[in-house]
C-alpha cells in the first residue's frame, strides 16, 4: 500500500507539471474487479471550476478498465471539490472476477463517477463485445473508494 501512495504521488506531480493537464487517481472496491487503482489526466484545472476532456486507466485485480470522457468539476464553498465524470469504457476481466463472469471477457459501455473529495463513487452499464460468455450480455459495475 505504502508502494502504491508513492507512486500515486509521483504520477501526480509528472502531471501537474503537465501544460493544461490535471491529474486523477483514486483507489476502490469496485465490482467486477475487485480492487482498482485508477490514474489519468484531465483537461480540467484541479482548482477550478470547469469541463473538459479525460482519459483513465484502471487496472484492478480481476479485470481493467480505460475510460474516455469529460470530467465536470466544481470548487464550492461548503464542499470543496466535487466532480462528475461521465465516460465511455472498454473492460477486459481476469483472475476470477465478480458476479460469476468468466475471465478473458470484454465489455463496452458508459461509466459515471461521482468525487466528493476524497469520496469517489461509480457506476458503469457495460455489455459483452468479446469472448466466450453468453450467459452476461449485460453487466453492472459499481465501486467506491477515495481519489480525485
Amino acid at each position: 500500500m505504502k508502494t502504491l501512495m508513492t507512486l500515486l504521488i509521483l504520477y501526480t506531480s509528472a502531471v501537474s507539471g503537465l501544460s493544461g493537464w490535471s491529474p486523477t487517481a483514486s483507489i476502490q472496491i469496485t465490482s467486477p474487479q475487485k480492487y482498482s487503482a485508477s490514474i489519468g489526466m484531465s483537461s480540467v484545472d484541479l482548482f477550478g471550476s470547469d469541463s473538459g476532456f479525460l482519459i483513465r486507466l484502471e487496472p484492478g485485480f480481476s479485470g481493467g478498465k480505460l475510460h474516455a470522457g469529460t470530467r465536470n468539476m466544481v470548487i464550492a464553498t461548503l464542499i470543496p471539490f466535487v466532480s462528475t465524470d461521465v465516460t465511455a469504457a472498454i473492460m477486459h476481466t481476469w483472475n476470477d472476477p465478480c458476479g460469476r463472469l468468466l475471465n478473458h471477457q470484454t465489455y463496452a459501455g458508459m461509466e459515471i463517477r461521482l468525487g466528493i473529495l476524497p469520496l469517489v463513487i461509480t457506476a458503469g452499464y457495460y455489455n459483452h463485445i468479446a469472448g466466450s460468455d453468453t450467459e452476461h450480455n449485460w453487466i453492472t459495475s459499481l465501486g467506491i473508494g477515495a481519489g480525485f
